[in-house]
């Protein structure tokens, strides 16, 4: 087994929101009664074009991590993921294949738990035993309701997207991954102010 934490975002600073620490923070929780790696996954968001994070979301929670006594052998790290669909695919592709790994805890925050649990269910398809966990987010009132609603349509447009894909059919994303024009689509001022904090 191994439990996957996904990231939500990172600044032009390099900080990351208070929710992901909240997954991370599950995950310790659960390494501690288990043997078995933790899998932070997570470049940046393909919202950004010309200026970059400092560092990747992935590295940032790896820091937090060993801070915590996590031992550095028990971290893993993918850092090529831009949002939730690069998460399964690059998790699956890179670590679970070649470890030959058939089990994941898949760490999220509430409002993104049904994407999550669609699309990884999606990309590493049935051979696969897959439990999602969406830790409760603390968001303020005039956000929560926007944010909900934003993961209500992005799971639509995602299920459009891999509408043509078999589930576990991974490599139907080999040369497709960032380049469906999906990811071209203007998104709200919000949304891409909302991506300095969490996707």
């Amino acid at each position: 087994m191994i439990i996957v934490v996904l990231g939500g975002g990172i600044d032009l600073q390099g900080n990351i929101p208070s929710y992901v620490y909240s997954r991370l923070g599950e995950a310790i929780k659960l390494s501690n009664n288990l043997d078995c790696k933790i899998l932070v996954s997570g470049e940046y968001s393909f919202l950004y074009e010309k200026v970059k994070p400092p560092f990747t979301e992935a590295h940032k929670m790896e820091q937090y991590l060993l801070k915590k006594g996590i031992p550095q052998n028990k971290i893993l790290k993918e850092e090529l993921s831009k949002d939730t669909v690069g998460n399964a695919y690059y998790s699956k592709k890179y670590f679970f294949i070649p470890k030959k790994e058939k089990e994941a805890i898949v760490i999220t925050s509430d409002f993104q738990a049904e994407r999550v649990k669609y699309i990884f269910h999606k990309i590493f398809g049935p051979e696969y035993k897959l439990k999602i966990i969406g830790i409760k987010s603390e968001l303020p009132g005039n956000e929560k309701e926007a944010v909900w609603q934003r993961q209500k349509e992005l799971l639509l447009k995602t299920q459009a997207l891999l509408s043509n894909m078999k589930d576990g059919d991974h490599n139907f994303l080999k040369d497709r991954i960032y380049k469906f024009k999906f990811y071209r689509e203007k998104r709200p001022d919000w949304v891409k102010n909302f991506v300095a904090k969490g996707k």
